[in-house]
Order: C-alpha cells, then structure tokens, then sequence
C-alpha cells in the first residue's frame, strides 16, 4: 500500500532527476517548498527558461500577521448618559424638545421665490463658522430635498469641503470661470465643476494650498456669479470665514439675503459679536443678521440673546459631518439655525 502524506495533500509523482541536479524537485505549489535545485552543469538559468518566480526561503509566520487597521470611528455627539438624559427630558416637558425639532424642521421647509443666499461670517479664527456652515447646508439638503449650493470663499483654504464629506476637490475659480465665458441652461451646466455631497448638496472650494488659492472675488464678479446660483438652487450657503470686515467679505455680503454671524459662547464672544453687528448695521440695514453663539468647551454662558450651538463630540472630532451621529440637543439647535437663516433670508 502507498504510504499517505500526513499533511494532508497529495503525493507528487516519482519523476526522473535530470542528470547533473542535486535534490529533487517538489510538487508545483507545494507550501513552503524549498527553492529550486540549483544547477551544476552548464550556464546559469534566466528568466525566459524558468519564469515562475523562486518562493521565500522562509514562510512568513501567521502568528505574526497583524490585521489590517481599521479606520477611527468617529464618536457619536452624546454619551449614552446624555441619550438617556435627553429622552428623559422629552418626556417629562411632554416632547417639548421633540415639538422643537418639528418646528425648526418647518422653517427649514418653508417655500421660497427664489434661492436664497446665506453668508456665514464668524468673528475671529477657531469659533465655528465653517461648522455652522457645513452643518446648514447637510440640513437643508436632507430636509428640503432641493439642489443646495456651498461655497468656501474664506481668505485662504478653509476645510467646508471636507466637513460636508466631498470625495475631491472643486476649484472656486476654475467654476466661476466657466459660469462667466459659458451659456448655463440647466442645473447640470452649473454644477458641472461642483463636487457632490450626497442630498442634492453640491460644493465648490478653495485650493488645499494656501499659496495656491484662489484670487479674492470682486464685488462685480460675485454678483454675476449669485445671479446664476439663485436662478437654478434652492439656497446657496457662503463660509466667508473670519474676517467680516475684509473686502473679500464686504463683495460677498452685497448680494447676501441673510447673514449668520458666528461667535463664542463668552465675554469676548459676546462683546466682539455686538460690534460686528453694529459695524453690518450701519453699511447693510436692510440685510437681516443672525447671531449664533457656539460653545467651544462645553460651557455654556448664555449671558447674552443669540441662538446656540452646543458642544458636541462628534463635531469636536473635526471629521466629516454625520447628522445621524450628532447628539440630540445639537441636532435641534443646528436646525434652528437653519430655519432661523433661511427665516430671515425670505424676510419672514
């Protein structure tokens, strides 16, 4: 009887060693077959003779693979203390905190004439603009289910694109470009050079390097361009960043139907805030102004009049925005903030 292999595959067939070789040759595709003999007569082999390639010496040991990492999931806006909280709250108000929701959600719905656009201008550097931003636009595009337009016109590259989960980039200028030499009919023709964000929601952004980036839009160019957004979008949601008083800024508020104005949930927030303000006043009185307050820390004041962000972790991740990861409170005040904005843009 034929002795069987205790490994479990096969025997090769005894075949006859060519003359001059030392060692047998092992089954093709064997694991862990030693390398071909080596050859004691005549020229070395090439790789036109013998084209399979010669396996390791050694086999790698599986004990020592590492599994392919995982990407960081993103942390959901409230712990499961504050979920628990939270649905504790809405019960005992009797779903006060759910009837907001609605509410807000029927502001962001309301009909419209014609698109509307809205500015988000912040204060000073690091206080949420491009959040409010992008978490408008997903709101608007989730719940009105119409083409909406974002724009991250800010004084170097700014990260709206990335908050609203865009696959690429979309130049501003190369866009702006083709809209201003080229006859727009449709709604495709316009966001021919825009990214898309899922939801109807398109995007269009400043290079990644800020040495790069695009050349500030004058007031006349902008004008042109709004025109065009405003014939074939719902609302078009500007981050002009953190300089309201550039003229960068100032080109972008002229055609503006409403402005948010994002500060700090502090001393400096709220002070900082009324002079920005009063500065908008007096050059635009008829454009209504927004004010959102944001809470950096988790610490909430609440000194002054203003519509307010809470902390949220999942925002404070500063990954792509997920509105099923938001917490519930963070939830309801983005979209009032929405409803607030696209309120005062309709002049309701």
């Amino acid at each position: 009887m034929a002795e069987q292999p205790r490994t479990g595959f096969p025997l090769a067939p005894q075949t006859q060693q060519p003359p001059g070789t030392v060692g047998a040759e092992p089954p093709a595709g064997f694991p862990g077959m030693a390398p071909r003999p080596r050859q004691l007569d005549g020229p070395p082999r090439t790789v036109e003779e013998d084209a399979r390639p010669t396996p390791p010496d050694i086999a790698p040991d599986p004990l020592h693979r590492r599994p392919p990492s995982k990407p960081a999931r993103q942390p959901t806006g409230d712990t499961w203390w504050e979920r628990l909280r939270f649905e504790i709250s809405d019960a005992l108000t009797s779903g006060g905190l759910s009837e907001r929701l609605v509410r807000a959600s029927s502001a962001v719905e309301a009909p419209i004439t014609t698109g509307r656009r809205i500015v988000v201008v912040g204060v000073a550097g690091g206080v949420g603009t491009t959040t409010v931003a992008a978490l408008s636009v997903k709101l608007l595009g989730s719940i009105r289910q119409e083409a909406v337009m974002a724009i991250d016109a800010t004084d170097e590259s700014g990260r709206l694109l990335h908050y609203l989960g865009a696959a690429e980039d979309a130049e501003l200028s190369a866009a702006a470009l083709k809209l201003r030499s080229e006859p727009v009919r449709t709604l495709p023709d316009l966001v021919e050079r825009a990214v898309s964000c899922g939801n109807q929601v398109y995007a269009l952004g400043r290079s990644d390097v800020p040495a790069a980036a695009d050349t500030p839009i004058g007031a006349a160019e902008w004008t042109d361009l709004s025109s065009i957004f405003s014939r074939f979008l719902a609302v078009t949601v500007v981050d002009a960043g953190s300089s309201p008083r550039s003229r960068q800024t100032a080109a972008l508020l002229e055609t503006a139907h409403a402005i948010v104005l994002v500060a700090p949930d502090t001393d400096f927030g709220a002070d900082r805030a009324a002079a920005v303000r009063a500065g908008l006043f007096a050059a635009r009185p008829e454009t209504p102004v927004v004010t959102v307050r944001t809470q950096i820390n988790g610490q909430a004041n609440g000194a002054w009049d203003a519509t307010g962000l809470p902390f949220d972790r999942h925002l404070a991740a500063g990954g792509p925005i997920r509105l099923s990861r938001l917490g519930a409170r963070t939830r309801i005040a983005a979209t009032e903030i929405a409803g607030s904005a696209l309120s005062a843009a309709n002049g309701r």
